[in-house]
């Protein structure tokens, strides 16, 4: 399950926003996205599969990516 905050992409690799929720069953969740507000039409992409890098996944499991300290 990717990490809340996490950039979300469609199949072309567009950013469409931030994943700011989960709901449903565990077995088939959604993700609730806030749009991007550069994406011009956020309805065209509701239903409709969403993406994460493996990239932004490694840098969340490290605890990096926000130029904070611990």
């Amino acid at each position: 399950m990717p990490p809340l905050g996490i950039t979300v992409y469609d199949y072309a690799m567009k950013r469409l926003g931030v994943l700011y929720d989960i709901i449903g069953p565990v077995n088939s969740p959604y993700g609730l996205v806030k749009p991007d507000p550069q994406l011009s039409r956020p309805e065209d992409f509701v239903g409709k599969p969403a993406y994460v890098r493996d990239v932004d996944l490694r840098r969340r499991a490290r605890g990096g990516g926000h130029g904070h300290g611990k």
